[in-house]
């Protein structure tokens, strides 16, 4: 058996687990390429799960999303796909109800930068007549 056909029936594995993971209705394990897959909740993006090869071995490593794409929260390294994909599931969502826009950058609608500048003017004028 050449190294090919050994990729190929170990990448047909997996698809195999892959799909089964992806037959719960709560999640959909998407492949995005050789050893990489996304796990996503009613369209909205969990994590994702990388194959790595550790010692001749094939583990599957469990990582939330970040707000910095090339980053996640680890959540553990699993020797099987559907232990990594029900990880990902188990975790409590960390964007919840949050704008991503609104922490990345110091946007703030009109309203807010009034209420700023009368709330920093009246801190001003506090603690002026103490008698």
């Amino acid at each position: 058996m050449t190294e090919f056909e050994q990729w190929r029936a170990k990448r047909e594995r997996t698809d195999a687990q892959a799909a089964a993971a992806a037959s719960d209705v709560s999640a959909t394990v998407t492949d995005l390429g050789p050893g990489f897959w996304m796990v996503s909740v009613a369209g909205a993006t969990r994590g994702f799960i990388v194959q790595i090869e550790v010692r001749g071995e094939t583990r599957y490593d469990a990582r939330l999303r970040h707000m910095n794409p090339g980053q996640g929260t680890r959540i553990g390294e699993y020797w099987e796909l559907e232990k990594a994909v029900t990880a990902i599931l188990a975790e409590p969502p960390r964007f919840v109800g949050r704008d991503p826009f609104r922490e990345l950058t110091n946007y703030a609608t009109r309203d807010e930068m009034r209420e700023r500048t009368e709330r920093k003017r009246l801190q001003r004028r506090a603690g002026r007549f103490l008698g």
